[in-house]
């Protein structure tokens, strides 16, 4: 859990940021503009040009497995036309951060729009360096084994690239293809760690590439931070030995959610249903996993892995009244979440299930991308997040 000392650091820089953004707001009033309302006012006009915008931010975060992290990065938009209204404006969230224990964390999350929207590429890269934990295979060992570093620490350095890319064929209906590249190379390595038959199989450097389909059905008004619609998308790929140590496993993800709007624009409550699979000679860095900041917030990422996982999350999305007649919200807002999530040797075997809520606050940064604020608590543990977009 996060220590008060923690609580107070982050709450401190909470309440500075919030204050000024309702010093924002109030101040959208009056004639004479600060200087950063007429930064902003440039902002929009590029936005609704459609030209390249840039939008950086620097902020600490704290996640049970990287603790208090100062992160900077940015939000890029574009537009590939940028006299085409029909074209969804493209985005490219960033960042780099470095924390309290050591840990360096970069990560690109990429939404890309071509050909009136019919043509779409989403990608991720994540690196990772720092020290982590790992518990086992299974909910029990999650669960139950104690923290610590002579039985789940160790050093990881990992990295990922993984991207899909999709063509609409008839309306709302995409078909595509995605990749993965993943590698893990781990020392120091705990003597618990060191005894662990999944661990074992696939010791100190793992290396990951595979192929797939994906099947998608996309109704979102805005994929982004939909207001109403409706996604569902099948993915499956297939990891071949291409290499010495690469392994032959099969993993297939099935992804639901729904949005519906309440009376007005930027009032949504949205849920999801979310389940992976993973079969074959899966290494334990490939197993499924719950507690990322796009799922169950507030769990530790990685503590709980296995061949199967399934979650379900329901989200209310609020962002308070504007005092401008044109616009139904302003730029800041709130939301609650509740959920629920867990890992299994296969999807007819969930016995066991970690309950997840939270609060977060919202400040739009451009025409409907916001960034994100999210205080997430699990069972014995608890998180900080700063990011762009929703989480889902």
């Amino acid at each position: 859990m996060i220590s008060k000392k923690h609580l107070f650091l982050l709450f401190g820089f909470l309440n500075i940021l919030v204050f000024g953004l309702f010093s924002q707001e109030a101040d959208s009033v009056y004639e004479k503009k600060t200087f950063l309302q007429r930064i902003d006012s440039i902002q929009q006009w590029k936005i609704e040009r459609g030209r390249a915008t840039l939008t950086p931010f620097l902020a600490p975060s704290y996640s049970p497995e990287m603790k208090i992290t100062l992160t900077m990065g940015g939000l890029f938009t574009f537009k590939l036309k940028p006299e085409n209204p029909v074209l969804s404006r493209s985005s490219v969230p960033f960042s780099i951060g470095y924390s309290t224990n050591g840990s360096l964390m970069i990560s690109i999350k990429a939404n890309i729009y071509g050909r009136e929207d019919k043509f779409r590429i989403t990608g991720e890269y994540w690196n990772k360096k720092m020290p982590d934990n790992y518990w086992g295979v299974g909910y029990l060992n999650g669960r139950y084994v104690e923290k610590s570093d002579s039985t789940t620490g160790y050093q990881r350095n990992w990295k990922q690239f993984k991207y899909k890319i999709t063509y609409e064929v008839l309306r709302n209906f995409f078909i595509g293809i995605n990749y993965d590249y993943n590698e893990t190379k781990v020392s120091e390595i705990n003597s618990y760690m060191a005894e662990d038959l999944a661990y074992l199989k696939h010791p100190d450097h793992v290396f990951n590439s595979g192929f797939g389909l994906v099947w998608r059905y996309d109704s979102r008004d805005f994929p982004e931070n939909a207001y109403k619609g409706v996604f569902v998308e099948l993915a499956g790929t297939g990891y071949a030995k291409h290499t010495r140590s690469n392994n032959v496993f099969q993993a297939y993800e099935l992804d639901y959610r729904q949005y519906q709007r309440i009376i007005r624009d930027g009032s949504t409550i949205a849920w999801q249903i979310k389940m992976r699979n993973a079969h074959g000679d899966v290494p334990w860095t490939d197993l499924s996993m719950i507690g990322t900041p796009f799922d169950l917030r507030g769990y530790t990422w990685g503590q709980y892995r296995d061949q199967s996982m399934m979650f379900m999350l329901t989200e209310y999305r609020y962002m308070l009244p504007s005092k401008k007649k044109e616009k139904p919200y302003g730029r800041l807002g709130f939301v609650a979440w509740t959920g629920a999530g867990s890992v299994a040797g296969s999807l007819s075997d969930f016995k066991y299930w970690l309950p997840n809520g939270g609060i977060g606050l919202r400040f739009e940064l451009q025409k409907r991308m916001n960034i994100r604020i999210d205080y997430g608590l699990g069972l014995n543990s608890s998180a900080f997040y700063i990011s762009f977009n929703e989480a889902f």
